[in-house]
């Protein structure tokens, strides 16, 4: 009976200690989304009355402009997720492999990851106008040709964008991440291809990236949500969206049609759209970390 009471106490207590963290999960996350779904119905501008409009928001969605160059954006930004991948991979590989003055160089690599992405957005955006350092050095080299307006030309704007957020961002993380998993792989793996006088390449491709199947997957899933959904400060420090609706993103359009146009309405509609596709990234993900390693 002891034993019943001292269980009984110990699910209670713990029920209390939870208590703090699911009443601030409910109030700003759950009563939000929920919210959301209710708003992208509306023609809520924001404050005052809110009136039904049914679907008519999700109508005029997919006859916007906007929406659809914002999913063609983010489709063209997914493209160089697989630079985003390798690169910091065979950094990694590098770097493990005994490079002298590894350590100086994981420090650099990962350097830019302590700031946030309103300052890397602010800085890239000074370093690629017409009159910045980057056309200033090109110049200075004789490579007149190829000092460009990156930032008001929209095809060079969004490749530009794709280049930095989702390729040089991306190497400081991932390169620690890879070389962490690749501290968990056996040497005598290693030690046994080089008695089989196995080369880099040979063991890169048989061994490392077997080994850390999982941690790659995990990086894809994680760089996919980064350009889907945690885009936002850097493009708004960046380009602004510009020029026109070259850089223009879902994320991106949230805020422009709520808070800068005051339609929180039609940008609750957007959300919606924005909430399922990042439901599919999450669920992609869960089969993943299910999924057994020999298959």
């Amino acid at each position: 009976m002891r034993k019943m009471n001292l269980q009984t106490q110990e699910k209670r207590d713990a029920y209390w200690l939870i208590t703090p963290l699911m009443v601030l999960t409910f109030v700003f996350i759950l009563f939000p989304a929920v919210s959301n779904f209710y708003y992208s119905f509306t023609d809520w501008k924001g404050f005052g009355l809110v009136n039904w409009i049914g679907f008519d928001n999700f109508s005029t969605m997919f006859q916007d402009e906007r929406f659809w160059q914002s999913i063609k954006n983010t489709l063209f930004l997914l493209l160089f997720i697989p630079g985003g991948v390798f690169i910091p991979l065979c950094l990694a590989a590098l770097l493990r492999g005994g490079l002298k003055g590894w350590k100086f160089f994981r420090g650099i690599i990962y350097l830019p990851n302590v700031l946030g992405y309103v300052i890397l957005g602010m800085v890239f955006n000074l370093f690629l106008r017409s009159n910045g350092p980057l056309n200033s050095l090109l110049q200075m080299a004789g490579l007149q040709t190829w000092a460009l307006d990156w930032l008001n030309r929209p095809f060079l704007a969004l490749f530009s964008l794709g280049l930095i957020y989702s390729i040089l961002m991306r190497i400081g993380f991932g390169t620690i991440y890879f070389l962490a998993a690749m501290g968990g792989i056996d040497e005598q793996l290693y030690e046994a291809a080089r008695i089989d006088g196995a080369g880099w390449w040979t063991t890169f491709w048989k061994i490392t990236l077997p080994s850390i199947r999982f941690n790659i997957e995990f990086l894809v899933v994680m760089s996919v949500i980064e350009n889907v959904a945690r885009a936002f400060s850097f493009i708004y420090a960046f380009s602004h969206g510009g020029p026109g609706y070259s850089t223009y993103t879902l994320e991106y359009g949230l805020y422009s049609l709520g808070f800068i146009n005051g339609k929180m309405g039609y940008a609750s509609a957007w959300a919606v759209v924005l909430f399922f596709i990042c439901s599919i990234i999450a669920i992609m993900q869960i089969r993943l970390m299910r999924r057994p390693e020999n298959e």
